[in-house]
C-alpha cells in the first residue's frame, strides 16, 4: 500500500477521520485554530465549522451532525445546520468537565467521550480524569452518565469496535490502553487491553472493521528522526507492527 502524505491547513492536528457514503473526504481537526477541515485529493482544504475554542476531536452521528470535543470550552459542542457551533453538554452534576479530548459514536448514536482538559490538568498524581456517554433514555430523550468517573490519567482518545461494541480508550499518562466492556445491566466493566513502555503515552486511536486498533503516539523528545509513531494491534492485544511517522522537510 502506497503512503500518502496529506500536508493540512492550520496548527496542532489531531483527529482525522471518515464517514461511510463521504467519497474520499477526509476529515481533520486544527486545534490551534478552532477549525474543522474537510479535505479532497489532491489538495482541497476546506473549514466547514470554527468553534472560537480548541477542539481536540470531532464525529458525526448517523444523522449528519457534527460534534466537537473542545477543550478551551470544556464542553461538547454540535454543529447545527448553519454551520454554528452551540454547547450540547459542559457540565455532570454540579460539575463542570475538565476539557472533552476524544469523541466516538456507537452505531446506535450513543456518544462516547473523554474528559481530561489540557495535558497537565490530570496526572499520575491527579487521575481525575473520565469517560462519558450520552445515550437515548426510555423517555426518548438524552441521558449523560459516567463510565469513568475521576480517576484517569489523562484520558484522551476514544473508539469503539464495530463489530463488538467494545469501548478502547488510550490513558496517555498510564501509557496504556483500556477496554470497556458493557454488562447486561448497562454498567461497564474496565480492564488493561494493552501496556506500553517506554516513551510518551498513546494519545490518538482507532479501531478498523475487523477490531484492529491503531494507536498513535507523540513523544516530546525532541529527536529529529521521527514525530511519532502508530502501534497496530490485533483484536486479541498483540502488538502487529510499529509505523514509525517520519519527519517531513518544509516545502521551499
Amino acid at each position: 500500500m502506497e503512503d500518502v502524505v496529506i500536508r493540512c491547513h492550520g496548527a496542532k492536528i489531531c483527529s482525522p477521520f471518515v464517514i461511510a457514503g463521504s467519497g474520499d473526504a477526509i476529515y481533520y481537526v486544527s486545534a490551534g485554530t478552532g477549525e474543522v477541515f474537510e479535505f479532497h485529493s489532491p489538495d482541497s482544504h476546506t473549514a466547514i465549522v470554527f468553534s472560537g475554542g480548541e477542539p481536540f476531536g470531532a464525529q458525526f452521528d448517523h444523522r449528519g451532525r457534527l460534534h466537537l470535543a473542545d477543550c478551551a470550552h470544556a464542553a461538547i459542542l454540535r454543529v447545527d445546520d448553519s454551520a454554528q457551533p452551540g454547547v450540547m453538554v459542559k457540565a455532570y452534576e454540579d460539575r463542570t468537565f475538565q476539557g472533552p479530548n476524544g469523541i466516538t459514536f456507537a452505531d446506535d448514536d450513543t456518544l462516547f467521550f473523554t474528559d481530561s482538559g489540557p495535558l497537565g490538568e490530570t496526572t499520575l498524581e491527579k487521575p481525575r480524569g473520565s469517560v462519558f456517554c450520552i445515550a437515548l433514555s426510555p423517555s426518548g430523550g438524552q441521558v449523560l452518565r459516567p463510565l469513568m468517573m475521576e480517576c484517569l490519567a489523562h484520558p484522551w482518545g476514544i473508539a469503539i469496535s464495530p463489530t463488538t461494541g467494545v469501548l478502547f480508550v488510550a490513558e496517555t499518562m498510564q501509557n496504556r490502553v483500556l477496554r470497556l466492556t458493557q454488562r447486561p445491566s448497562n454498567s461497564y466493566h474496565a480492564s488493561v487491553f494493552y501496556q506500553f513502555s517506554g516513551g510518551m503515552g498513546p494519545s490518538g486511536i482507532a479501531c478498523d472493521a475487523n477490531g484492529t486498533l491503531y494507536v498513535g503516539h507523540y513523544d516530546f523528545s525532541g529527536g529529529s528522526t521521527s514525530t511519532g509513531k502508530i502501534s497496530v494491534i490485533s483484536s486479541d492485544g498483540l502488538l502487529q507492527r510499529t509505523i514509525e511517522i517520519p519527519v517531513l522537510m518544509a516545502s521551499s
